[in-house]
Parts: C-alpha cells; structure tokens; sequence
C-alpha cells in the first residue's frame, strides 16, 4: 500500500495534459512550505501532446518530438509511478493499479477518455488517435495514389472537435502538393447540419467556401449505421458511402476505471464523471477532483486540450488554496483561443467562455469571433502546440 506518509498525499491519476498541469502548479505551489507528498499515475512513461499526432500522421514529426518523459516531473519533487489504474474507490480514498494500491487525502483524476472503435465498426479505419494509429496512417497516405477518401466522424462527441474539418482541408493540400489532387475524392461525414457549427456563421461561411473552392464534399446532419468492412462503404440511414482509404473519428466514452463509481453522473448527452464547472471538484466527493476530458461534456466544455489544462490549473490552485490556508481564485477559463490549419488556410478563433454557477454551465456556443484568418494562423498553431508541450513541464 502506498501513501503512509505524515503529510498530506495528492495522488495525480494520468499523465496527460490535465495530470502534468496538476503536477506541476501544485508543485511550484506547495514545494517547501508544506508537508506533502504528491505522487502521479501514468500508463505511459512520457507526455504526449495529443494535437501533434496529425502531425505525426502527415509526417511532419517523428514520434519522439511530440513527447516528454514524465520523468521530468522529479525534479519538481513529484514522485512518478507507471501502472493503470483498475479501480478508484472514492469512498474508502483508495486507487488500485496494476503496481498495487494508493492512498490519498486528495485525488487528481485526469484519465481522458475511451477511443470507441466498436461502435460503427470504426476499426475498419484508420486513425491518428494514438502514436500506433498515426504510424499507421502516415504509411496508408505515403503508398495510396488515388480514389475516394472519406473521414468518418459517427458522432459530435470527441476529442478535439476541429480536428475533422481540418484533415479534410490539410488532405487535399497534400494531394495538391503530390499532384494527384484530380485523382482524389474528399469526403467528410459529420453530425453538424454544417461544418464547425458550434464556431458559429462566420466560422462556417469560411470553411463552407474552402470546401467548395477545394472540392471537398461535406455530408451534415449524418445519422451513422456502420461501416461496411467488406463492401468498403460507410452506411448511413440517407446513403451509402463508397471509400477507398477510410480515416475515422472515434467517439468518446467514460473510462473504464469510473464505472461503477459514484463519480459518474448520467447527463443528456452521455454519462461522465460530474464535476463543479468552476473549480473541478467532484460533485460528489469534496476530496476528489476530476479535471479531465471525461468531465467537460458535463458543464458544456469540449473535449480538448485548452478546457482540461485550465480545469486542471483551477483544481490544483483549490487544493494548494487548502494546504495553504490562503483564499485562493480558481482561476477557471474565461476564454478558448482555437488555433485551425486548413491545409492552405490557417483560422484563428476565440471564444468568450461565460461560467453559470447557478446551471454548473460554460456557456461558450455563440461567443465565438475570428481573430485571423490567414496563412499565417498555421504557423501560429505550429507554434502554440510546440511551445505547449515545451513548457508543460
């Protein structure tokens, strides 16, 4: 059993970008002023950034260039543990794991969500969720010389809700670039009536027209069936659709570990661990925060990167508040700044994120706005994404 110490046991469970971010204010908080012992869960032994895996895919990165070692963590006095977690009892403030059990007096969850490749029969696809899937997908595009491609997004619900709609654009760039654009049909399915929706009229009037100047059919409003593994087409109720290279988007799901828990809370749009919208904390346990992707569809948040880091920034300012005994602002988002490439085409949007404490809401749908809309917003998100992972740690 661990965490038997004196002090006061923070134990972080994931080691992506809500878990690191955790790991690192509380240190920078709490190192030498109070007794502590905070200790981070990872089933890997490095960070990944996971919006760097497109890059990985099209092959503008190798691997390693879109990691860290968790071990970096130590020297900020975090102690870091490679396992999984198999079960979190929240009741007893115990986490078993494939390294044995953990004790805590607060606990971090970040642990993402499940990529659901079941469904739709989604594995008949290819994918960059993963640095395998990425791999996969960069040997699939080097050796394929023509016909229809298709990306399949089944459901509204995944991570990184432009990643689909700049495939598409960043696909046909490629194509133009290899000079086999005219033997290349682009398809993207989605659940929006429109693309990028949420983005609002501005955001959708400017990627409708790239579509149509690039030739990239858009099919909205998609009810999904499956995919045809064996006819090659993916089936949805209005039609089917033919592909030759199928690239798809997995839906999110609750991660494993939450089943079964009282953490988990049933909402219009799924079931997720339920959180205060304000500073992460459990709705449920006062010693347990939960700043992870499995927690922003339950206060109206995407699951993405920039509401998990500042969900996880406000749970760990609550926490290192506590110890310190010193009132503290959560410092909870008020803003997501969205960095798009297109292919040819670079977006830069924000959107003003306004927090209902009464409704436990983010409301951000309809204050969202164009800051550039430029080549240039490439290089602004090559460079956001770069110096992220640079200065995580």
């Amino acid at each position: 059993m661990y965490g038997l110490a004196m002090g006061k046991r923070i134990l972080i469970l994931g080691g992506g970008v809500g878990g690191v971010v955790a790991a690192k204010r509380l240190s920078e908080r709490l190192k030498g002023r109070v007794d502590v012992e905070i200790t981070l869960v990872s089933d890997t032994d490095y960070y990944l950034l996971p919006p760097l895996l497109v890059n990985i895919a099209l092959g503008d990165l190798d691997p390693q260039q879109a990691q860290l070692p968790l071990s970096m963590l130590t020297r900020r006095g975090v102690k870091v543990v490679k396992a999984s977690v198999t079960k979190i009892d929240p009741d007893n403030r115990v986490v078993e794991t494939t390294q044995g059990k953990f004790q805590y007096d607060y606990l971090i969850a970040s642990l993402g969500t499940e990529f659901d490749f079941k469904t739709y029969n989604l594995a008949a696809g290819l994918h960059n969720y993963t640095i395998d899937g990425a791999l996969k997908l960069k040997e699939a595009l080097s050796k394929f010389t023509g016909g229809r491609v298709v990306v399949f997004t089944p459901e509204p619900i995944y991570r990184c809700g432009v990643y689909p709609f700049e495939i598409a654009g960043q696909l046909d760039a490629i194509f133009r670039k290899r000079g086999i654009r005219d033997k290349v049909e682009i398809t993207l399915i989605h659940p929006f009536s429109r693309p990028i929706e949420p983005l609002g009229p501005e955001a959708v009037k400017i990627t409708e027209e790239y579509y149509a100047e690039r030739g990239i059919r858009y099919i909205g409003s998609a009810r999904p069936v499956e995919v045809d593994e064996k006819g090659k087409v993916v089936v949805l109720t209005s039609e089917k659709v033919p592909y030759d290279l199928l690239i798809v988007v997995p839906p999110s799901r609750l991660p494993k570990p939450f089943e079964g828990t009282q953490l988990v809370q049933e909402y219009p749009n799924g079931r997720w661990t339920g959180i205060n919208v304000y500073t992460g904390r459990s709705i449920k346990y006062d010693d347990v925060y939960l700043p992870g992707e499995h927690s922003m569809p339950s206060v109206g948040l995407p699951t993405a990167g920039v509401p998990v880091h500042f969900t996880a920034l406000a749970s760990a300012n609550v926490i290192a508040g506590e110890l310190l005994g010193e009132p503290v602002d959560p410092a909870q988002i008020t803003s997501m700044t969205c960095a798009m490439d297109y292919g040819e085409l670079g977006m830069v949007f924000n959107c003003d994120v306004k927090l209902d404490l009464k409704n436990n809401k983010a409301n951000w749908v309809g204050n969202c706005y164009s800051v550039l809309t430029s080549p240039i917003g490439k290089i602004i998100k090559d460079l956001f994404y770069k110096t992220w992972l640079k200065t995580t740690m």
